[in-house]
């Protein structure tokens, strides 16, 4: 007793002098109670806050409640003082939409979210909620991100408390959707008649196996394949790694829904038949693997002039079958066809298949949650393939995905969305970074910018359906993303004022010259874009992808410029975190001059008359720069994607000069190529016929 009496005691002054808070809300839903345990998180004793467990012990009441009379997907904070206590309270138009409200009161209090985690500035700043009331009625009702789950330094390589990390970070940054795209035998299973289409073909397929290079095996922590680390001890039982897949997407979907996310799968049918049974068994198997699912979708193939060749009379043909001899009347739609060309009438069969598929479900009363039809379409064709699909479908069931990169999305929006109505009631997916330009530091923000301020009617009143952004790594993408998280809530602020205001918040010590360098840095990004970085092994199979001379010096030169400018930022920085916010950046600048050199080097390799013995003095030159850069590149690290690129780097760009040095001048490989009928899949089919 005299021991409890003088821990009581010894305490007495650190309760004495912290704010007390509790805690109250109308039902223990689990998204309320995850706000509650966010709430407890983050105002903890080591700030100056301590938890009671009643209102009569409190100097703070925090009230969470849902308040239906809120717009969709807005969210409220309201703070007022009452019997000498603080109130606050955290209302959402429906439970899922109360984080929001918690974020939104824990950065007034002075934390910052971002895609890898947070940061509070000087501890919390309590006088700043004084009287402090906001209503935010979103840009965009549903705004996040889209997983293609695909590559190795996606969240698919994440152990499953990373990627339920990453989950919680987005909630943190009031991201609310989330969108899972899995390849066929990826992320589901899929029983045939007497076979089984099994889970678990990781990037599309590819074995990424540790290869016997000290650096790599230093850095990733992976004993022979790289892979979820869970998955790995099973990763040759191919049932096994299969269930293991579903399980592990079925855990981080509970996660998102948990933290109040709204969750989207999206997957391909590939078929242009008029057949669509074995479609609909295909999305009930689906959805019995993923029962919380909000929405499927099922999207076209990647497209943009490369696919199969139709001739003008096959694509009349498809579009007849599937809509009538009357559709030819339509001139949005025929306008686009040619006598022979790639890829249209492919598309419109997709449409035609997804349509037909739609229609029967609903009128066989088939249970499935609401299901979508997606457009991945990058060329000319997407603004006809969007004028079919809208004539027969209701707002609110496409997505578009009408272009690669940030920029190229926002100048094809809003020839594809050519109303305020389809604006309002599409889904568009748009980029944090490039995949083609992967192992670059990139910056896409001015597009995100061009997209959401260009959207045709910019009254308070007029909202947007839906905006979710592809991303592969996660640290590299932290700016960008919180710029997408703002934008989508409150509209878009001008890049150079984001930046500046980013800075501030941040105690980065140059607010102006960070503007001035993150503006450089979308320059160089934006220069040349290509497949420079595509982190697909089968596009490097058969060689080094070269590329042309002329933009690799220009990118060089305009990312060295970006460089310095980022390095007069490194003085006089406030904190830790202002610090490793800019020495991250200048990494990765390195990182992209030093791949940017050894791509130019290697274009000796292409000279006429080149012996065997300059060939292979050459591959060892731009294999020494390779061998630089990923040193630099390993120096940060900071989540598990970073050993995804890693890996992939060595097993695509540098393997590839070895393949090349290999025909050219006949010297072995270091370890054997995996035979091209290891694929699995392949991310579109001009990459698949050219690369392999």
């Amino acid at each position: 007793m005299m021991k409890k009496l003088l821990f009581i005691l010894l305490c007495y002054p650190l309760f004495a002098s912290a704010t007390n808070f509790t805690i109250v809300s109308s039902d223990n839903q689990p998204v309320i109670e995850f706000s509650k345990a966010e709430l407890k998180k983050f105002l903890n004793d080591k700030n100056g806050f301590h938890y009671a467990n009643r209102a009569a012990f409190s100097d703070w009441v925090i009230v969470l409640k849902s308040n239906p009379k809120l717009p969709e997907c807005a969210f409220a904070v309201k703070c007022f003082t009452k019997n000498k206590k603080q109130y606050i309270e955290l209302s959402g138009s429906a439970d899922k939409d109360i984080p929001c409200a918690v974020y939104t009161l824990l950065e007034k209090l002075g934390y910052t979210f971002e895609f890898d985690g947070y940061y509070l500035s000087n501890g919390i700043h309590k006088a700043a909620i004084r009287n402090y009331a906001q209503t935010i009625v979103p840009l965009v009702k549903y705004r996040g991100i889209r997983q293609h789950l695909n590559f190795p330094m996606d969240i698919s390589s994440y152990s499953l408390p990373d990627a339920k990390r990453y989950v919680r970070n987005l909630a943190r940054m009031r991201f609310n959707h989330i969108a899972f795209h899995s390849y066929p035998g990826q992320w589901y299973e899929i029983k045939k008649k007497d076979t089984i289409e099994y889970a678990g073909n990781f990037f599309y397929g590819d074995r990424h196996d540790i290869p016997n290079n000290v650096l790599i095996r230093q850095h990733v922590h992976n004993n022979q394949t790289f892979c979820i680390p869970e998955i790995e001890p099973f990763f040759d039982n191919i049932p096994k790694r299969s269930q293991m897949s579903v399980h592990w997407l079925k855990e981080v979907m509970a996660e998102a829904k948990r933290v109040g996310m709204t969750i989207q799968l999206s997957w391909e049918p590939r078929s242009t038949s008029l057949d669509v049974n074995s479609t609909i068994d295909a999305l009930q198997q689906i959805y019995r693997q993923y029962p919380q699912l909000d929405a499927i979708e099922m999207i076209s193939e990647e497209s943009g002039g490369w696919g199969p060749d139709n001739t003008a009379e096959e694509t009349k043909g498809l579009l007849t079958s599937f809509f009538g001899k009357g559709i030819l009347n339509d001139s949005v739609i025929t306008s686009p066809i040619r006598p022979v060309q790639s890829d249209l009438g492919y598309i419109y069969g997709q449409i035609g298949h997804i349509l037909k598929t739609m229609k029967a479900i609903k009128e066989q009363h088939i249970h499935l949650p609401p299901l979508k039809l997606g457009i991945y379409c990058t060329n000319q064709y997407n603004v006809a393939s969007y004028h079919l699909a809208r004539k027969y479908l209701p707002a609110g069931a496409i997505s578009i995905l009408p272009a690669h990169g940030s920029i190229n999305v926002a100048a094809n929006v809003p020839k594809v969305l050519q109303t305020e109505d389809n604006w309002e009631n599409t889904t568009i997916y748009s980029w944090l970074e490039f995949d083609g330009m992967m192992y670059l530091q990139q910056n896409g923000i001015e597009g995100i910018y061009q997209l959401i301020d260009g959207r045709p009617d910019k009254s308070p009143s007029v909202r947007l359906y839906t905006i979710d952004f592809n991303h592969w790594r996660t640290a590299e993408n932290k700016i960008t993303a919180r710029y997408a998280a703002l934008a989508t809530l409150y509209g878009a602020e001008m890049p150079a004022l984001f930046y500046k205001h980013y800075a501030e918040r941040l105690g980065i010590a140059k607010p102006d010259t960070f503007s001035k360098a993150m503006l450089l840095l979308q320059t160089a990004f934006s220069s040349h874009t290509s497949n420079i970085g595509f982190a697909w092994m089968g596009a490097w199979r058969n060689g080094f992808n070269f590329q042309p001379e002329k933009d690799l010096e220009d990118m060089l030169g305009l990312y060295q410029e970006a460089k310095d400018e980022m390095e007069k930022c490194a003085a006089g920085n406030k904190n830790n975190y202002a610090k490793n916010t800019i020495a991250f950046l200048d990494n990765r600048l390195s990182v992209t001059i030093i791949y940017l050199q050894a791509f130019i080097e290697a274009n000796e390799l292409k000279k006429p008359g080149i012996s065997n013995k300059q060939y292979n003095a050459v591959c060892d030159d731009v294999l020494n720069l390779f061998d630089a850069c990923m040193k630099v590149y390993a120096q940060m690290m900071p989540d598990r994607g970073c050993e995804g690129t890693l890996i992939n780097l060595y097993l695509c760009p540098v393997r590839a000069i070895k393949v090349s040095r290999q025909k050219k001048t006949g010297v072995p490989l270091d370890e054997p190529l995996k035979k091209p009928s290891s694929h699995f899949d392949a991310p579109a089919p001009p990459i698949f016929k050219g690369g392999v």
